[in-house]
């Protein structure tokens, strides 16, 4: 009789506890979808070194807004260059209209330097380049997911969606990239707490 007791007291509780988790304003679902359906272009894009994921982004927080990404540079440790990839804030055409917003990011690893490109469903952002120095080791594209499908984020910061790494160098000379993005590290932190010289992060931002 106690637990019976129990349960009806707690039902109101939990009930009430995951409606305010669904109704949270602050709060945004990410989840992301890496590499193609079609297994001759994805041969093709693994060929020419280039990475494509596409991030969707759910939640009553998101609608009514703009986004902003931006591609930060950092060099020994230190943020040494922010350069903005795609903002239209302000512009009613690229208003979030809906609970869901998504979009392509595709990079491109060259031998002298890195492209992105950013493909929305109404929208294509200029093509950017980047300086790369492959003295750590080859750069690659690794997200923030790990083995979670979905990511819950505070809409009023901006987060990291992306890191452009190269890995990190074990004393037996063994690299792993894997470690460093699937840590619990600060993403600003990478450079200095894996020895990693140089690095880009992808960051987004949902702006009014």
């Amino acid at each position: 009789m106690k637990h019976l007791l129990l349960l009806i007291f707690l039902i109101p509780i939990l009930t009430n506890a995951q409606a305010e988790s669904i109704e949270n304003s602050d709060i945004v679902n990410v989840s992301i979808q890496n590499g193609l359906e079609d297994s001759d272009l994805e041969t093709l894009f693994d060929f020419e070194n280039i990475n494509y994921s596409e991030f969707s982004f759910q939640g009553e927080s998101i609608k009514g807004k703009y986004f902003v990404i931006r591609m930060k540079e950092f060099s020994n440790g230190d943020l040494i260059n922010t350069t903005t990839l795609f903002d239209e804030s302000g512009n009613d055409y690229f208003k979030i209209d809906s609970t869901q917003t998504s979009f392509k990011f595709l990079s491109k690893i060259g031998r002298e330097d890195l492209k992105t490109w950013i493909r929305g469903n109404r929208f294509g952002s200029k093509k950017l380049y980047f300086p790369i120095d492959e003295d750590n080791g080859n750069y690659v594209a690794k997200d923030f997911f790990g083995a979670r499908t979905v990511l819950e984020k505070n809409i009023n910061n901006p987060f990291y969606i992306l890191a452009i790494i190269t890995p990190n160098r074990n004393p037996d000379g063994l690299a792993s990239y894997c470690r460093v993005a699937q840590s619990e590290i600060d993403p600003d932190n990478f450079g200095k707490e894996f020895n990693i010289p140089h690095y880009y992060l992808v960051e987004i931002e949902f702006t009014n």
